[in-house]
């Protein structure tokens, strides 16, 4: 907490939540004037000149934190405010249109139900990542094993026990490192043991008002991702062949 000016007229600044923004292909901090972060309802944030946006002042409860630029789409993550601490949080910014595509990488440009996110994964699950130990209900901490030099802050994985019973998480920081143990942006709907559940990690874009979207791959050299998406009022999967070109054409609506 700090207090500026005279002691008759104290501003006291109390620390809510600190956000930091990633470029989601190369890993790099956006810094600037690149992107905009806001918090619906609340005083914009002040920005440190390495590129950390700062909350202050922001009342307990739940809130929504959206991050958008230039070169990139709109993102938005859940956040959970709480009184006397602050969170760190990691927000991965994907690309937009305008963004320059770099070599190896797989673009996906389709069109789906405007608003809604659609999401992709690859099928093989031998590329997921392990729990580090069970996962209990309520949780807002998870430990994950993944290979060395991976940076997985912000990023939205799926949950997987042995029996397919999932759901969608979102790593907003790091916790205890040398245990591996990761920060959620919310809580675990459920329990999932240790043995034969799997993590897979999620590339998550939402199509614009006219339906269209992006999403670019890197790292990723062929075989199938699955396609999770809304038709109607049903949430469909359908596995999509990205062995066979680097730039894919998918229509959703149909």
């Amino acid at each position: 907490m700090e207090r500026f000016g005279s002691p008759s007229r104290r501003i006291v600044m109390r620390l809510s939540v600190t956000v930091q923004l990633i470029d989601d292909l190369t890993g790099l901090t956006v810094k600037g004037s690149n992107a905009r972060v806001w918090i619906e309802g609340q005083k914009p944030p002040i920005v440190k000149p390495d590129g950390r946006y700062i909350f202050v002042n922001v009342p307990p409860g739940e809130y929504t934190v959206n991050a958008e630029g230039g070169i990139y789409a709109l993102t938005a993550a859940e956040c959970k405010i709480r009184e006397g601490k602050a969170d760190n949080i990691t927000l991965r910014l994907l690309p937009n249109k305008n963004y320059p595509v770099p070599e190896d990488i797989i673009r996906i440009e389709g069109r789906a139900l405007p608003g809604v996110p659609v999401r992709f994964w690859l099928a093989d699950r031998g590329t997921a990542y392990k729990l580090l130990s069970d996962a209990a209900k309520g949780s807002t901490v998870i430990g994950i094993y993944h290979n060395a030099g991976i940076n997985i802050e912000g990023r939205l994985l799926k949950v997987i026990s042995p029996d397919d019973k999932s759901e969608y998480i979102r790593i907003t920081g790091a916790g205890d490192g040398e245990r591996s143990e990761y920060l959620l942006g919310g809580s675990l709907g459920s329990d999932f043991p240790k043995i034969g559940t799997i993590i897979v990690p999620v590339s998550e874009c939402v199509p614009g008002s006219d339906g269209s979207f992006m999403m670019l791959l890197k790292g990723i050299t062929g075989g199938e991702m699955i396609c999770e998406y809304q038709k109607g009022k049903k949430t469909v999967q359908k596995k999509i062949d990205i062995s066979g070109s680097g730039n894919i054409t998918i229509d959703l609506t149909k």
